[in-house]
């Protein structure tokens, strides 16, 4: 039985030992059912994740034992021992705000709850850590109290081990609709019902640097492949959403020398292409692609026009 209880204390405990300058604190044990109570105390916090509670009990006349077996419905007594008679029968504790459990508890005389406790000396226990089980179901891990000392390295305000899936949920919920939406604000997917993909695999592909197309800047995300009859368009696979590859014959496109419309640049030499079925559209490369575009073409496609002034 003292194994047992030593096993409990141990899988309460919070990582390096009670913090400094509390008191001692124990496991408390209760058991779910009237009239255990549940009461709000406080908001949730600034980072939204847990809410203070305050636990009403009675006390269990008898110790209530490493699982809480020697529990009445109801009451909480300390793992080794009773609750005395001058010690408060209210425990102060904050769990995260999404836990269901407490209103469960209330009517289910088969829920327990172990606190690692102390006395406060302020007419309430403190509560440093928790878990809680079903009888039907082993106990869960013991979740410590959000003004523990924090373990070192935890300074972001999430687990660094749930970084892959928030990754994968802003690309879901934010990401995706965003490159659909940039797909059909930047004119790509008209030029892509206009000129279907007809990459053969021949020639050699290289990246277009800083495109603009309309008011959309494509940084370093698309590639231009020319052969002899295309100017081939695609863009980096994690791009691809809303941005289905296309091909320009080169007969359709005209490359004239422009200016980089916007501040800081305002002016630099860029090569401005315009695409027959969409001569609206604006497409701005870099000078140095631009006039590689124009040689690789094999004298299919001539620039034109004036440098502008800078």
């Amino acid at each position: 039985m003292v194994a047992h209880t030593l096993a409990a204390v141990a899988a309460l405990l919070p990582m390096g030992g009670p913090l400094q300058g509390r008191p001692q604190a124990y496991p408390l044990n209760c058991r779910g059912g009237v009239p255990l109570a549940f009461d709000t105390l406080s908001s949730p916090s600034d980072t939204g994740t847990v809410v203070g509670l305050a636990v009403t009990f009675v006390a269990n006349p008898v110790a209530a034992g490493a699982d809480g077996q020697g529990l009445q419905p109801g009451t909480c007594a300390w793992v080794d021992r009773p609750v005395s008679d001058a010690e408060p029968r209210r425990l102060f504790v904050a769990i995260h705000y999404m836990d269901s459990t407490p209103a469960r508890t209330v009517g289910d005389t088969a829920m327990y709850w172990s606190f690692l406790a102390y006395n406060s000396g302020s007419g309430h226990l403190v509560g440093e850590g928790y878990r809680h089980w079903h009888a039907a179901s082993p106990p869960l891990p013991m979740s410590t109290h959000p003004t523990a000392a924090p373990r070192r390295g935890s300074w972001l305000p999430f687990d660094p081990a749930n970084l892959p899936w928030y990754v994968a949920a802003w690309v879901a919920i934010v990401g995706m609709p965003m490159l659909f939406f940039t797909g059909w604000w930047s004119g790509w997917r008209r030029l892509a019902r206009f000129y279907p993909d007809r990459d053969g695999g021949r020639g050699r592909a290289f990246s277009c640097g800083n495109m603009v197309m309309a008011l959309a800047n494509y940084r370093g995300g698309v590639r231009v492949k020319p052969d002899e009859s295309h100017l081939h368009f695609s863009t980096w696979m994690l791009y691809r959403p809303g941005h289905p590859p296309f091909s320009v014959p080169w007969s359709d496109i005209k490359a004239t020398r422009d200016g980089w419309p916007w501040f800081p640049f305002k002016g630099m030499p860029v090569v401005r292409l315009t695409i027959a079925r969409y001569p609206t559209l604006r497409i701005l490369l870099p000078r140095m692609i631009g006039e590689r575009i124009v040689a690789e073409s094999g004298g299919r496609l001539q620039l034109t026009g004036p440098p502008p002034a800078r």
